[in-house]
Order: C-alpha cells, then sequence, then structure tokens
C-alpha cells in the first residue's frame, strides 16, 4: 500500500463525491507518506509520552518539553519521579500521566506486531484504561506507532479547521475515503499549512 496509491484514492474519490475544494487542493498537492512521520527509534513507552505533551500546546513547546522530558527519562529511567518531569516544564496531570506510563508493565512488553494483532477493541480497551490516553491520543498512536492507514483523528482541530473549508462541516467523518482515512488527516493537516 503506497503513498502514491492513497494519494490517486484521495484524488479519485473527492471527484467521484463532488467534493471540488478538496478535488482542487489534491491536484495541486505533492504525494505525502505516513513513513516521513515515524519515528521507528521510539518505544512504545516514549511515543505515548511524546503523544500527551503533544496534546493541547504548540508544536514548538511541545517538541521543547519532549527534549527535556526525553534527556531526564534516559538519565533516570526507573528512578524517575513526578518532581523530575514537573522540572521538565511539564504541567502536575500531565507529570502524573507520564509517570503512570512509564510505571507500566504491559506496555514495556507491546510491539508494533503484538499491536497490530489486535482488534480495534481489544486496541481501544488497552490504551484507553491508561490515564492521560482518550480517544485523540488512541488515533495518533494507530496512524503513527501502529502505522493503520484508516484511521480518522475526530476531534483535532486542525482537521476539524480543514473540513469547515473543505466539506462545509467539521463533523464530517471520511467515510468516502475509508481505506485511506490517515492519508486524509495527512492532506488536511497540510492544506492548513499551505493556507
Amino acid at each position: 500500500m503506497s503513498a502514491s496509491e492513497a494519494h490517486a484514492f484521495l484524488l479519485q474519490t473527492a471527484k467521484k463525491e463532488k467534493h471540488h475544494a478538496f478535488f482542487k487542493f489534491m491536484q495541486s498537492s505533492k504525494v505525502l507518506s505516513i513513513e516521513t512521520r515515524i519515528d521507528s527509534s521510539l518505544t512504545l513507552k516514549y511515543f505515548l509520552v511524546k503523544t500527551i505533551i503533544g496534546q493541547q500546546v504548540s508544536t514548538k513547546a511541545a517538541q521543547s518539553i519532549w527534549q527535556k522530558v526525553k534527556i531526564a527519562l534516559d538519565k533516570y529511567q526507573s528512578k524517575i519521579t513526578l518532581d523530575i518531569l514537573k522540572d521538565q516544564g511539564l504541567s502536575k496531570p500531565k507529570a502524573s500521566y507520564i509517570l503512570g506510563i512509564m510505571q507500566d508493565q504491559r506496555i514495556e512488553n507491546m510491539t508494533v506486531d503484538k499491536l497490530k494483532q489486535l482488534t480495534p477493541e481489544d486496541l481501544t480497551q488497552f490504551f484507553l484504561q491508561l490515564k492521560g490516553v482518550g480517544p485523540w491520543t488512541l488515533g495518533v498512536v494507530r496512524m503513527f506507532f501502529i502505522q493503520d492507514t484508516d484511521v480518522f483523528l475526530e476531534g483535532d482541530l486542525g482537521i476539524n479547521k480543514a473540513l469547515k473549508n473543505f466539506f462545509s462541516s467539521d463533523s464530517y467523518v471520511g467515510h468516502h475515503y475509508s481505506p485511506y482515512r490517515t492519508y486524509l488527516c495527512l492532506y488536511l493537516w497540510k492544506s492548513l499549512n499551505n493556507s
């Protein structure tokens, strides 16, 4: 399943469904790939920590805090404490979510291959019981850790904004674009950087 196949599918679907504005955008858009968003050096724990840091803050702020937190996690590992995490610029709730994730043995044993074998229901159950992980974070894990090509990130502020631009509605969930809704999200985000 290639990025160019996904691009062609989205373009074709936009034309067929008469999503004129999105079709026009797709015609002028370069092919985007999920792979460029994957950091295979991150374990699931680190991926979750980075994603939690990225919730509701600017990309720049998240990047800066993540760099500090990663250094602290590498240095202290199992001896990491709430205070050390808060000293890296995290709020108390986020620091406690991250501490919980770092101490969770079940996450330790989860690989991409093991996650891919779980049903959507089991994935949801596994992740949503973790404090600090909601549907948005689960969606990001499915997109950029498990590399599921058919995830629509409902409730994402950027995507909602792009949906209004292209589909005159922020409640559209992209069902016409299945099985490539992860790619749909990539293009929706990209459209915001273009405007």
